[in-house]
């Protein structure tokens, strides 16, 4: 599957669950606690998806096994690899003056890997990794309860978690 891409492109297409991840955590304004708790369960989310590779289709899991190639190939590992992972991305998210501009900037990636796989794969090899970012997404969105008190009225997915699901759907070119 690999060899249908160029080297740019592929490596765009294993940049986009760390995409999706930034975009889901830069969606609320959360305390600083919550946002990191989130970008760690984006990253441990990821992780098992490359361990339990339980992807449909052809080109998600071969972009897990990408993904699981790179980690193996990095002389870290287990929980030193995830702390690095997160690092990478806290990395990239500083690079933003406001949080509307990381946002904006993984729906372009997911932009680009949807022009890129509308052009290079059949329509069912494309939706079925589209559909598979798109909830790497919204366990990312899932994984901690927001407002309330105590938990009590807490919801799992924001408003505004949702609506960046809508928007990487969208850029993905997934009817919402």
């Amino acid at each position: 599957m690999r060899e249908t891409f160029t080297a740019e492109e592929w490596s765009a297409l294993l940049q986009a669950p760390m995409q999706v991840i930034m975009g889901v955590c830069l969606a609320d304004r959360v305390d600083p606690i919550l946002f990191l708790q989130e970008v760690k369960s984006g990253i441990a989310i990821v992780a098992e998806a490359i361990r339990q590779s339980d992807a449909v289709g052809d080109l998600a899991p071969a972009l897990i096994n990408g993904i699981a190639e790179l980690d193996a190939a990095d002389p870290l590992s287990g929980e030193q690899l995830l702390l690095k992972k997160q690092f990478e991305l806290l990395g990239l998210m500083q690079t933003f003056k406001r949080s509307k501009e990381g946002r904006d900037y993984a729906s372009a990636h997911l932009q680009k890997v949807a022009a890129v796989l509308d052009t290079k794969v059949t329509g069912v090899q494309a939706s079925e990794l589209k559909q598979w970012l798109v909830s790497v997404a919204t366990k990312v969105a899932e994984a901690h309860r927001e407002g309330g008190l105590l938990g009590i009225g807490s919801i799992r997915i924001s408003d505004k978690e949702s609506d960046m699901l809508n928007k990487m759907s969208e850029a993905l070119g997934l009817v919402v």
